[in-house]
């Protein structure tokens, strides 16, 4: 027989975890995702670790993570981050916003390269994307 006290606490842990579903994270913006969750890859980083958006980078992964925005037109120079704004962006979109994402290269091999050297290590290092990855680091048949 259960006793009243066991009863109620299944109760309040059924409770507790049927409510978990209807949890909503709290509102970030792209940048703010990114400097609380984005790494840099050591791989493919001047200098791994945690993300830091730089002042210049503010409004450019603020209007690339911004749903209404389709289009985002940009004239960069080399070597100002823009691969590693676009994968913390396309975080943003996977985690917080739980959205499909889906980059393109020009080549197969260029897709390949690029997910073995970007987005591979980008999961690796980011936790919460690390998460949503089960199939990360097992080897396929």
């Amino acid at each position: 027989m259960i006793s009243g006290e066991r009863r109620a606490n299944n109760a309040n842990r059924a409770i507790t975890n049927g409510l978990i579903a209807l949890h909503i994270p709290v509102p970030l913006t792209t940048v703010q995702w990114a400097d609380k969750y984005y790494y840099l890859p050591k791989e493919s980083s001047y200098t791994p670790g945690k993300w830091e958006t730089l002042p210049f980078q503010v409004a450019i992964m603020n209007a690339m993570g911004y749903e209404l925005i389709r289009v985002v037109n940009l004239i960069k120079s080399a070597r100002v981050g823009y691969t590693k704004m676009l994968l913390g962006v396309e975080g943003y979109f996977i985690e917080h916003k739980s959205r499909n994402s889906l980059l393109f290269q020009p080549t197969d091999s260029s897709a390949e390269d690029f997910m073995k050297s970007h987005v591979e290590p980008t999961i690796r290092d980011v936790p919460v994307l690390l998460e949503l990855a089960p199939w990360f680091g097992r080897k396929t048949s």
